[in-house]
């Protein structure tokens, strides 16, 4: 699988494993940074939520802009913050991309028969906007918090057991399956010589995605094995300790909860 889909799978792969690496920003001194890792989650949360509440591009856009300024207060260069949360909200705008067509309203423009709305095109927009602001603000609290200091901070916060487990070792265990993916794939590409071409690549793609499925359920089994031998079955106890909550957390927590509570009163509002 040495064509364009190899390339696409390398590539992927590669951001993936970035995304879900990138901790060594979180030694930083940044506003973000110094905050009670409980503070972090629960503004970062409330944020997130206001992003979803809004149905308005403008509100949507405010929320970016806040999202930006916390990233510069927190020294995460923004090229590197969109370069994280680019490639999500690109997917989704392609999803909904059809809402452009189908959603009716007044004529924006007409081609081939086909007329594009504006209120298509002012959902497209929402919606893409939205998502991006949403994956910026969770990749600024992976990028600014320790993942161990998170955990912490959902056992302090009394969040169930389960629920932890699941993020826990889904965060961790991630690595392992791109690590994955990426030796099969390297493994096919040595024994291809030359170029290949669209139908091989997807021919070779199905082997490797039947491979790849096996391989990962029975990681997943040794895994499972593996922490009830050593006593998976208590909650988990991360080494993470919560700083002392200080004027500048009530401040962003502050900041958060004004922001939610705009953003419904502006969505409910006729």
């Amino acid at each position: 699988m040495s064509g364009v889909l190899g390339r696409s799978v390398e590539t992927i792969t590669g951001a993936l494993r970035a995304l879900f690496a990138a901790e060594q920003l979180a030694t930083a001194d940044g506003f973000l940074q110094r905050r009670d890792p409980r503070v972090s989650l629960c503004a970062i949360t409330a944020l997130a939520l206001g992003v979803v509440l809004t149905r308005t591009l403008g509100v949507a856009l405010c929320f970016a802009a806040l999202t930006a300024g916390l990233a510069r207060l927190s020294a995460v260069p923004l090229r590197r913050l969109l370069a994280r949360s680019a490639v999500v909200p690109l997917v989704s705008a392609l999803v909904v991309l059809p809402q452009a067509i189908l959603l009716p309203g007044d004529a924006l423009v007409r081609l081939f028969g086909v007329t594009v709305t504006e209120a298509g095109v002012a959902y497209v927009l929402l919606f893409t906007v939205r998502v991006g602001v949403g994956v910026a603000l969770l990749s600024l609290l992976v990028l600014t918090t320790p993942f161990s200091a998170l955990v912490a901070a959902l056992r302090e916060l009394r969040v169930p057991v389960p629920l932890v487990w699941v993020v826990a070792v889904t965060y961790r265990y991630l690595f392992l399956f791109f690590d994955e993916l990426q030796r099969l794939v390297l493994a096919r590409n040595s024994r291809t010589t030359g170029e290949t071409g669209l139908r091989d690549g997807w021919r070779d793609a199905r082997r490797i995605a039947g491979t790849f499925v096996l391989r990962t359920l029975d990681r997943g089994e040794r895994v499972g094995r593996g922490m009830r031998a050593r006593g998976g079955s208590r909650p988990p106890s991360p080494y993470g300790r919560s700083r002392r909550v200080g004027v500048a957390d009530y401040a962003l927590l502050a900041l958060a909860a004004v922001a939610v509570v705009v953003s419904g009163v502006i969505r409910w509002t006729p």
